[in-house]
């Protein structure tokens, strides 16, 4: 009997034995925190400091171009704003201005963006500072630095000393506490980030590792992405090719300032309290840089209020988050111009418009994007702006002498400002039903609804902010009543609700700010009359071999349909006024002001 309960025991053993070898190896790393994927990182990232300084020609050579990480150490402690960004300095000098909110954990909460004073997304520099470090706080702030607040930030040597300097993109802004952290991405454009204030944890990981990376979207010039995977917690059996992937770890301290290469993937933590950067970004396809323009080059860094930056926000009103890159899109013109003879028309502008939103190799839509009516209409409005309305076609040379404040105004009006850039932006991230459910579960309860009770509806069981739900009552009650009984409240509530449209609805819908700044493309909501696509520029001019417009109709447009009207307009079409509006209809009045036409704030 012993001997066969030995015998049995042996064969147990034996199977779970065989059992454990043949399971498949654990994953190094599965549902761990990033990092935990490989032994360690194997990357490195190269240092420099203000006894080893990076100069403008091997940044640009060593760095820019061959699109790899560097950390200057010590290079923001001189700035003013190292210094002086104090919570009671910024509340008191720069409280009222206007900026970006993101939740604390990219991409990983299921709630929306945290409400601001303006709205969802959206919050004055007081009211934020004012509740930043509240342990119940998910918002941080990200965004467009405040123009009037680069009088205290500089520009490192490396770009400075370069013809970056007058090329830069735009300035952003980044303040926490209580830790934050991202998404695992890659940017659209270069950037060096400065830290002023706390701790930030990088991970660096090559941009090479594009399908290991899993990232959402792919397009043809666009070097922006966001990955699927959690940080937190990375799945290896969803996304196995991660495993793959090698990393570099970085530790970022005040006032060091960090290059990220556009393209290259990185995942940022923000630990501990009171956070703050400074990120300047600039183009990742630079038409040409100089590089050495100082003479020595300084130890010290120049300021921001001197350099040229194309996008600036002035604190208050429409951001410009988004918006194409200047130097890329101007390199794109300046290569079909050249495949042109040299010639910049219409068609060639409509060339490069569809080229800068072609998808990547593989994510083809089939979609002839040249063939679109809207395009083909925002087309002639943007030469008209490039031209001055005044010749057919630009030679090379004077495409080249195009002013910057030419190209921002031409940029401008290329696409919609999108939704999250103005104070609308809630309209895209509220659920129209599940407003309408709210408001009829209210009326079976009550029989009237005042101010205070519709703001605590619309913000405790909607979600929405003070200041949305302030703007829809005044709409709803014009009269300023108290009380409204359901009859008066329904009376104006489904107009409000119509407000209520998904992103893609409202980019096709001009909001009353988007249309202070874009009036140059008010109007045009008709047909285009004929589709001549076929009738291409072949550089034969019939107006005795100039370039300059002579007053007929046989414009040398390169194939974009006319609007029909008599202007020299570039293809504007007339709102039958008589007023020099940009074409923003009257009401049949004859002064020059369109302010009548917009709702203020």
């Amino acid at each position: 009997m012993k001997m066969e309960l030995l015998l049995r025991r042996l064969v147990f053993v034996s199977f779970v034995a065989f059992c454990a070898s043949s399971a498949t190896p654990e994953l190094l790393g599965h549902m761990e925190p990033l990092g935990k994927q490989r032994p360690g990182p194997e990357d490195t990232i190269d240092e420099y400091n203000t006894s080893h300084p990076l100069s403008s020609e091997r940044f640009y050579n060593e760095y820019m171009i061959k699109r790899r990480p560097v950390v200057l150490r010590g290079a923001a402690v001189n700035w003013p704003a190292f210094s002086k960004w104090t919570d009671e300095y910024l509340n008191s000098t720069y409280g009222q201005m206007e900026l970006r909110l993101e939740e604390k954990v990219e991409g990983e909460s299921n709630e929306r963006l945290p409400p601001g004073k303006y709205g969802i997304g959206r919050d004055s520099m007081e009211n934020f500072l004012s509740g930043y470090q509240s342990p119940r706080a998910n918002g941080y702030i990200v965004g467009e630095l405040p123009e009037p607040m680069y009088k205290d930030v500089d520009v490192v040597p490396c770009l400075a000393c370069s013809s970056i300097y007058n090329k830069i993109q735009e300035v952003n802004f980044w303040m926490t506490s209580k830790g934050a952290a991202s998404a695992i991405h890659r940017d659209a454009f270069d950037a060096i980030n400065c830290l002023l204030d706390g701790k930030k944890e990088w991970f660096f990981m090559d941009g090479k590792y594009n399908d290991e990376v899993y990232v959402i979207h792919r397009a043809k010039y666009e070097m922006g992405g966001l990955s699927l995977i959690n940080p937190k917690s990375v799945d290896l059996k969803q996304f196995p090719k991660f495993a793959d992937v090698k990393y570099a770890f970085l530790s970022v301290n005040p006032g060091d300032c960090l290059f990220v290469p556009s393209g290259y993937y990185h995942q940022v933590k923000s630990p501990g309290g009171r956070n703050m950067a400074v990120s300047i970004l600039f183009s990742k396809m630079p038409r040409s840089v100089e590089v050495n323009t100082c003479s020595p080059e300084p130890e010290h860094s120049k300021p921001l209020d001197e350099a040229g930056v194309y996008l600036q926000y002035p604190g208050t009103g429409i951001m410009t988050m988004g918006v194409l890159d200047f130097e890329m899109f101007r390199g794109i013109v300046n290569n079909f111009t050249l495949q042109n003879g040299g010639r910049f028309t219409p068609s060639v502008l409509l060339k490069a418009l569809a080229d800068t939103e072609a998808p990547a190799e593989g994510y083809e839509t089939g979609i002839d994007l040249e063939a679109d009516p809207e395009r083909r209409r925002i087309t002639k409005r943007v030469f008209s702006v490039l031209s001055k309305g005044k010749q057919r076609w630009l030679s090379l040379a004077e495409l080249e002498d195009i002013p910057t404040e030419t190209w921002q105004e031409a940029i401008s009006i290329m696409g919609p400002t999108h939704p999250s850039n103005t104070y609308d932006f809630e309209f895209t991230v509220i659920d129209p039903q599940q407003l309408s459910e709210a408001v009829d579960g209210f009326f079976v309860l009550r029989k009237t609804m005042s101010r205070e009770q519709w703001s605590i509806l619309y913000t405790d069981v909607i979600h929405g902010s003070e200041y949305m739900a302030s703007r829809i009552f005044d709409q709803i009650n014009p009269d300023r009543k108290d009380t409204l009984d359901e009859a008066e409240f329904r009376e104006k509530f489904e107009g409000v609700v119509e407000q209520f449209q998904s992103e893609d609805q409202l980019l096709e819908i001009s909001t009353n700010e988007t249309e202070l700044i874009r009036h140059r493309a008010h109007g045009a909501d008709g047909e285009d009359a004929e589709d001549n696509r076929g009738d291409r520029d072949d550089g034969d001019d019939s107006d005795n071999g100039d370039n300059n417009d002579d007053g007929d109709d046989d414009d040398d447009d390169g194939g974009v349909p006319d609007d029909d009207d008599d202007d020299d307009d570039g293809g504007v079409p007339d709102d039958d006024d008589d007023d020099d509006d940009g074409g923003v209809p009257d009401n049949d009045d004859d002064d020059a002001s369109s302010e009548a036409q917009h709702t203020e704030l």
